[in-house]
């Protein structure tokens, strides 16, 4: 999608993408698998997700996002006294254990950040159309590396029922889009009434699987 497309959703408030509470699979799955050694996570085209206050109760969070009003929105409707300043061409707005880059994630750049041990996509990758997928996967691999996991969760219903975004991510895709990687499923559920964030979709079918993706 251009970049005008979800300014205009952040201008005009459409955020049916942005879920109300934190994502069950990380309690349920990203705890148990913290090492004592990890300390810090990607959060790649985050919105204001809740998902970054979670994190952030963990480890040190790192987030980029096209949209001002989407950082500004994060901190404020936080109560949180949040800085900010410019590096080139992003703005930052930071808290002591979570930073937000504003502007284009295509153009941040891996040597502007320290190591990650984790990165977490929960909407990110289902944004995005076809066209755009490879070239978001191969940016994603730009900051992974050999003790980076990708945490990455996929959306899946027919494509002909449904004109995105979202868009599905099969099983076939992931290994399309990360090849030569370590890829496990570790977990599948089936969203209750067709129900995504604040959207319900009339399809036969919307499952959301837990993959964890390294070099």
């Amino acid at each position: 999608m251009k970049s005008e497309f979800w300014h205009k959703c952040w201008e005009r408030n459409s955020l049916g993408f942005h879920q109300t509470q934190v994502h069950r699979f990380l309690a349920e799955y990203l705890v148990p698998m913290i090492k004592e050694r990890d300390k810090h996570v990607l959060v790649p085209l985050c919105g204001k997700s809740l998902d970054m206050a979670w994190l952030a109760e963990r480890l040190q969070v790192t987030g980029a996002e096209l949209s001002e009003i989407a950082c500004r929105d994060f901190f404020e409707e936080k109560s949180l006294n949040y800085k900010q300043d410019r590096v080139e061409s992003f703005q930052r707005f930071y808290v002591e254990n979570l930073m937000l880059w504003q502007g284009d994630f295509f153009q941040l750049q891996a040597e502007s950040l320290p190591e990650f041990d984790w990165i977490y996509d929960r909407a990110a990758l289902i944004a995005l159309p076809k066209e755009m997928q490879l070239a978001y996967a191969n940016h994603l691999m730009s900051f992974m590396r050999a003790g980076t996991r990708l945490f990455l969760i996929s959306l899946e219903f027919p494509e002909k029922e449904l004109a995105g975004p979202p868009f599905p991510i099969f099983d076939s895709d992931i290994k399309r889009l990360f090849p030569d990687c370590n890829i496990e499923c570790l977990a599948s559920h089936e969203l209750a009434a067709k129900q995504f964030a604040q959207r319900q979709f009339n399809v036969s079918f919307l499952i959301e699987r837990l993959y964890i993706i390294s070099k």
